[in-house]
C-alpha cells in the first residue's frame, strides 16, 4: 500500500520546522530579535561622516531607510580580515543603491571608548590615561575608517543595554527599515568567516531597491 500524501507532507513539514529550529538553536543570540522595533535611540562618538568628530545618533540619522548596524568589539590586527571584507562590501554595496535609502554604521566597543560624556570619574591620573587610551583609539578607528565612502564608524565603552548585545559576541549584525529589525547576525571570537560574510551581504542586496540608471 502507498503511504498516505497527505502523511508525507506532514512528515516534511515537522521536518523542515525540527531543522529550522536546529539551525537557530546553533545561532549565538545578541541584539533585538527579528520582527521587535529597535528598542531606543543612542548616541555614539563619530570618526567620520558628518557628525564627525562629536557624539551623535545613528539610528536618527538613518531614519526610516534600510539600515544595518553593527556593533563589533575592536578587531585585533591580524585577525580581522572577515571583518573588513564584511565592512568594505557594505561600503561597496552602498554605491549601487540609492545613497539616500541605505545606511550603514559600524559602532565599535571598546572600553578606551571612555570619556566624561559616559564614564563619572573624578581622579585627574585616572581622567588623563582615559584621555590618552581615547585618542589612541579614536587614532585606529581614523585609520579603519580612511578608505570607507559611505559607512559610518563610531564607538562607545559599551553596547547600549537595551539592544541586549551578547557579551560573548565579537561582532553583532543588525539589519532594519522603519525601525523594525529584519534580520540579524551575531559571531563570536574567531567565528565569523568569508562564506557568512557573503551571505550577510548577498542578503542584505537583496532587500535593497537596485539605484535607477540615469538616462
Amino acid at each position: 500500500m502507498l503511504p498516505n500524501k497527505k502523511l508525507i507532507a506532514s512528515i516534511v513539514v515537522v521536518f523542515s520546522f525540527a531543522l529550522l529550529a536546529a539551525q537557530d538553536e546553533g545561532k549565538l543570540p545578541s541584539g533585538p530579535k527579528v520582527g521587535a522595533l529597535l528598542p531606543s535611540s543612542f548616541e555614539s562618538f563619530n570618526i567620520n561622516g558628518p557628525a564627525k568628530g562629536r557624539p551623535h545618533c545613528l539610528i536618527c540619522q538613518f531614519g526610516l531607510s534600510p539600515s544595518v548596524l553593527i556593533f563589533a568589539k575592536e578587531p585585533a590586527e591580524g585577525k580581522d580580515a572577515a571583518f573588513n571584507d564584511l565592512v568594505k562590501n557594505l561600503d561597496d554595496a552602498m554605491t549601487e543603491f540609492d545613497f539616500r535609502s541605505f545606511s550603514v554604521g559600524v559602532v565599535i566597543l571598546s572600553p578606551d571608548a571612555q570619556d566624561s560624556t559616559n564614564n563619572a570619574e573624578t581622579d585627574v591620573k585616572k581622567l588623563i590615561d582615559e584621555a590618552v587610551k581615547r585618542e589612541k583609539l579614536v587614532e585606529r578607528l581614523k585609520k579603519r575608517a580612511e578608505p570607507l565612502k559611505n559607512v559610518i564608524v563610531a564607538c562607545l565603552p559599551e553596547a547600549p543595554k537595551k539592544f541586549d548585545i551578547n557579551p560573548k559576541a565579537d561582532v553583532t549584525i543588525l539589519f532594519y527599515e522603519r525601525m523594525k529589525m529584519t534580520d540579524s547576525w551575531a559571531f563570536g571570537a574567531g567565528q565569523m568567516q568569508e562564506k557568512d560574510v557573503e551571505a550577510i551581504v548577498k542578503r542584505v542586496k537583496e532587500a535593497l531597491p537596485i539605484k535607477a540608471k540615469k538616462g
